[in-house]
């Protein structure tokens, strides 16, 4: 399986409500502070990290956003949203030849992935899929890798991208009756259907495909699908991603084990991070009203 690619994106906002960005050093255009995330690293540790390791700013995350799925990548950015907390804001780095702070009225032109800023300017939550043309694409491979061959000789060699294990579960609702598609655990715990996630596409489109043709959800394939829930199992690399949406189901489900069930507790709601066997973090409140 193709791994999937996992970074962060930071909208950093100061006491104005103007939004933090960097001109890229290897791409020459300005960005919202990404990076990749570290083997052993917590999510929101590397948002603030990329933030003061790009522009000196020491930032306070406040609440992750939305995901970003780079097509042709394999790349899934976290968006969070921060508030700049302290630091000095530095002209430039090592990563960025300019940092500045920006109205929303303000942005530049020549800015990358305007829409994730526009979206955290808005505080709107969403499930985004970037679809690159195939020739942009290959000038963006060849600058990064331009820009991995210059570390290299300068004595900055860059790591390679970490693996880890990428799950995603899917909580669906029936709004008819108030009923959540839910297997039953030896446990017995009930646990929302789910799978193991590649970088071939989106983590939410994977779970739709394998809960619609596992269990024979047809619905599901014009479902809306929102992001509600993430736990982080760091010192072992696994990570699960929980989606949601309501449908009106038509058919009987027909798999042992999985059934529609009345969600009595937060206990029944442990996703398919069973596969963590341990301690996780959690990033995200998981259960909100269904």
């Amino acid at each position: 399986m193709n791994p999937l690619r996992i970074g962060v994106a930071v909208a950093v906002l100061n006491d104005q409500d103007e939004i933090l960005l960097s001109r890229r050093g290897d791409l020459g255009v300005w960005n919202l502070p990404t990076g990749r995330l570290d083997p052993g690293e917590a999510l929101a540790a590397a948002a603030q990290r990329e933030v003061q390791e790009e522009t000196g700013i020491v930032c306070e995350v406040t609440r992750p956003l939305g995901l970003y799925y780079q097509q042709g990548r394999s790349r899934l950015n976290v968006l969070f949203l921060a508030e700049a907390v302290g630091g000095a804001l530095q002209t430039a780095t090592a990563e960025s030849t300019e940092n500045r702070f920006f109205s929303a009225e303000t942005l530049p032109k020549d800015f990358f992935g305007d829409f994730m800023a526009k979206d955290a300017l808005a505080g709107v939550s969403r499930l985004h899929v970037l679809v690159t043309p195939p020739a942009v694409l290959r000038r963006v491979q060849r600058q990064l890798a331009w820009r991995y061959v210059k570390n290299l000789l300068t004595g900055r060699p860059e790591p390679r991208w970490p693996r880890f294990e990428v799950h995603a579960s899917l909580a669906v609702l029936d709004r008819l009756t108030g009923t959540v598609l839910a297997n039953d655990l030896p446990d017995g715990t009930r646990s929302l259907p789910g799978c193991r996630v590649g970088g071939a596409s989106a983590p939410w489109e994977q779970v739709r495909a394998y809960v619609r043709d596992q269990y024979g959800v047809y619905e599901l394939r014009t479902a809306e699908l929102r992001w509600i829930g993430l736990y982080q199992h760091v010192a072992r690399g696994v990570m699960e991603f929980i989606f949601h949406t309501e449908i009106a189901p038509a058919s009987r489900i027909s798999e042992r084990g999985i059934a529609w069930t009345l969600p009595d507790s937060e206990r029944w709601l442990v996703g398919y991070r069973r596969a963590l066997r341990g301690p996780v973090n959690r990033v995200v409140n998981l259960l909100e009203p269904l």
